[in-house]
This record gives structure tokens, sequence and C-alpha cells, in this order.
């Protein structure tokens, strides 16, 4: 998720999609399938004249809490649900105004394990799977992932790092005929928060440059997967966020970046909302 903000206007836009007839062409179909959209992170995504938002959020249950210094892992049920909608401009946020036809809805619960080895650091294996739901019944697909994350925070120029690195499988099985796909992915990327001395309207402005690099062992096989065939693949941006955060109706707003994605056919700009990974 990671975007808390995104519950309500992802509610909304589902209610609003189901009610709604799909006018997507077959060209546009094929490139808002995006089948991986859960591995892609909150976002508007421009590639290519063409825009792809992703919303994932991460909605779960803890069962137990970790036990420090390399004792019993905490453990927690995760349940992330990921909307992609085709064509939603990023002037539309401002607006809160929501699309009318959605490119791909998935749901993955799955495991998630917290071993807790030191103040700073956690490693969390997971395994997650489900399914992923789209305007078009030939694109409906079974997806599924399994790997280790970690997490590593750390003082830096006096500003608040972490250091996530992360080794992830995910695949997709079609119900139709279109081909399975799969892909191994390496990540390591690096975010450093700072307050400036600056105050808004009665909040301290952060700033949280960030750095990704992805090397996929196996890359999926193109745009339809939203994911780029490149095996390496680099993305640098810049985070803003206020202290207290502005809310609406009780929900906090979420955390709101650029950066600039580096991945062949599908680099582009995208405009992150929430967490930058």
């Amino acid at each position: 998720m990671r975007t808390s903000t995104a519950t309500w206007l992802c509610a909304l836009g589902v209610i609003r999609t189901a009610c709604a007839a799909s006018t997507t062409s077959t060209a546009d179909t094929q490139f808002a399938n995006y089948a991986f959209a859960s591995e892609l992170g909150s976002g508007v995504y421009e590639t290519d004249g063409r825009t792809i938002t992703v919303y994932t959020l991460q909605p779960g249950y803890q069962l137990r809490d970790a036990e420090p210094n390399g004792g019993s892992p905490g453990i927690r049920i995760i349940v992330p649900l990921t909307v992609g909608f085709y064509n939603f401009q990023a002037i539309d946020l401002v607006r809160l105004q929501v699309p009318t036809s959605i490119g791909a809805l998935s749901l993955e619960p799955g495991v998630e394990l917290d071993y807790w080895l030191t103040d700073k650091w956690d490693i969390y294996p997971y395994v997650k799977a489900g399914g992923t739901f789209a305007s078009s019944a030939a694109i409906n697909a079974v997806i599924y992932g399994l790997g280790v994350r970690s997490d590593y925070r750390f003082d830096l120029g006096g500003g608040a790092a972490l250091w996530r690195a992360e080794l992830a499988y995910a695949g997709v099985h079609y119900h139709a005929d279109l081909p399975n796909d799969s892909f191994t992915r390496l990540r390591d990327a690096v975010e450093v928060r700072r307050d400036l001395p600056w105050v808004w309207r009665g909040r301290q402005v952060e700033l949280g440059p960030y750095a990704i690099g992805d090397l996929y062992l196996d890359a999926p096989s193109g745009p339809a997967t939203g994911i780029s065939a490149r095996t390496i693949q680099l993305e640098a941006g810049l985070m803003v966020n206020v202290s207290p955060r502005w809310q609406i109706h009780g929900v906090p707003m979420p955390r709101i970046g650029v950066g600039y994605r580096e991945a062949g056919i599908l680099s582009g700009w995208r405009l992150v909302i929430g967490d930058p990974f």
C-alpha cells in the first residue's frame, strides 16, 4: 500500500467499474492487462503516451509479534489488493475524480514471517497466491508469488534511511489460451527521509530521495504484463511529505513523489503514491 487514501478511492472506482460496460479496445486491453500489477508499486505510470494508474493496498492481520534478537518470527496474514486503471490522468487525483474502466484487479492473500534480527534489521519471507481479473475474461488469471525481503534501517546525513533488498518470484497462469508467464527479480532500493527547516501551514516538510535497481533473471514477456522485458531496470525519484499529515475524513493522505524509470520500451515517468518501493 502502502497508500491509505487510495482505500476509499479504489473502492469507489471498483463500484463504478462494476456498473459500467467496458469500451476498451483490444489494443488497450492488451496494454492495460498488467498481470503483475501487484509487483509494480502504487503510482501513475506514463509510458509511450499512455497512462496506467496502479493502487496497491496491503491490509493484513498480525497473528504473532516477532521476538527480538533472532527469536521466534512474527506471523502476519497479508491480503494484497491491487487495482490498475487505464488512461487515468494524474490531474484526476487533484480533482478527486475516479476512473470508469478498470485494467486489472488482483487479490493475492498469503502469509509473511518477520525475523527480528536486530533493532535495525528485519527479514520477511513470504508466500502468496490469488487471482487477477480484468475487463476481458480472456486475460483473467491465477497469480502467485514467493520471496524474501530484507529491511535495514540506518542514519545517513542526519536523515532516516532504509535499505531494502528483495528476491522475489512471481507467476501468472491464464484461464484462457494466453501463454503463462513468470519472473525472478532481485531488487536493491534505498530511501533517505530528512526533515527540512521549513514549516508550511504549521506542518514540517520532509523530503525523501530514493533509488531502485532491479535485476530480472528471467524478465516477463513484454508490455502486456506491465513490466519491461529489459534485464536491468533503474528508477530514481523524490518523495515529499508533511508532518503531521493532512487527513480526509480521518484518513491520512499518502506521501507523494515523482520518479523516472529507465526500462527500455516501458521507460517513463511515475507519479508515486504512498511508498516508492
